[in-house]
């Protein structure tokens, strides 16, 4: 697929064009039509909306130009190697195992969320809360990332 579009000026037709090939594509290829990824510059292929919104989105914003495999929009998936590490499935390890070796972990650090899967939603879904009622400028999970950065920083 003709990808040179992301590129273009977006005020030329081979954007609209471009933009217009891609969302067919998406629409095509995904098992939901209803929401997908947004790639545009500010979603970054992390917010779900209609294909209206994200046509709107990728000519305002601009698509996410290192977006360059469509995975999230039914691409598949081109598996590459890192020249100093092998992450390809070696002995039962999984593919990204160096991860957890990296910074030392082990599978008792990823916690036990039991058998019901709306307990691990509800921890994920607690950290977009405010941190305080009538909070509106962080939530839960951004105050804990700003001052986990604040403890790592050099004195």
């Amino acid at each position: 697929m003709d990808k040179s579009w992301m590129h273009s000026d977006r005020r030329l037709k081979a954007y609209e064009f471009g933009v217009e090939a891609f969302l067919n594509f998406a629409v095509e290829n995904l098992l939901t039509t209803t929401h997908i990824r947004c790639p545009c510059v500010k979603c970054v292929n992390l917010k779900l909306f209609g294909v209206g919104i994200i046509r709107d989105h990728v000519y305002f914003n601009g698509i996410d130009q290192s977006y360059k495999n469509w995975t999230f929009h039914g691409e598949p998936w081109e598996a590459t190697t890192n020249a100093s590490r092998n992450v390809e499935e070696d002995d039962g390890h999984s593919r990204y195992s160096f991860v957890s070796e990296e910074i030392d972990m082990d599978d008792n650090d990823f916690g036990d969320f039991g058998s019901d899967p709306y307990e691990f939603a509800n921890v994920i879904g607690d950290g977009d809360q405010p941190v305080y009622p009538g909070c509106r400028k962080y939530t839960k999970l951004s105050a804990l990332v700003k001052c986990t950065l604040v403890v790592d920083q050099p004195v």
